[in-house]
């Protein structure tokens, strides 16, 4: 369901999520809609600049190389869009990450993801995104260490 009310632009940045979506699963990362001084945010970090999210992206591809994605429901207003994606993975390579790399689990997940996207002039300028890293972690059969 995609809901848009307002300006008509909001359904073509809510159609350029959807395509970012489908694109950055298949690796497409040169399709990228992000502004070059955009900023994002998930629970993994904050990274700034096209670059350093197409970084991000591009350690995500390498861990789960088969991924398939699907929007699943979008609110958009003006320049924002907000998006619900569910992600269905196999862990098949190394997951690079702050604290080291997670080896491949070969372990499979669903990964359920809300993301707030601000547009600036066509542009990707502000994302973030939000899902439980403590189920993901789970469904890789990583455990987390209770914080006291």
């Amino acid at each position: 369901m995609t809901l848009i009310q307002d300006k008509p632009v909001t359904a073509t940045h809510a159609e350029t999520i959807k395509t970012w979506v489908a694109n950055m699963v298949k690796g497409d990362l040169d399709k990228a809609p992000y502004a070059e001084d955009a900023e994002t945010s998930d629970p993994t970090g904050k990274f700034k600049g096209k670059n350093a999210i197409l970084g991000s992206f591009k350690a995500w591809k390498t861990a789960f190389p088969q991924a398939t994605a699907e929007v699943t429901n979008q609110i958009a207003l003006g320049d924002q869009v907000t998006s619900e994606v569910l992600y269905k993975a196999t862990h098949t390579g190394p997951l690079a990450s702050a604290t080291g790399t997670v080896p491949a689990t070969n372990k499979p997940v669903v990964l359920k993801v809300m993301q707030i996207t601000s547009f600036h002039n066509g542009l990707i300028q502000r994302e973030r995104s939000y899902y439980d890293q403590t189920d993901f972690m789970n469904q890789l059969g990583i455990t987390v260490p209770a914080k006291l």
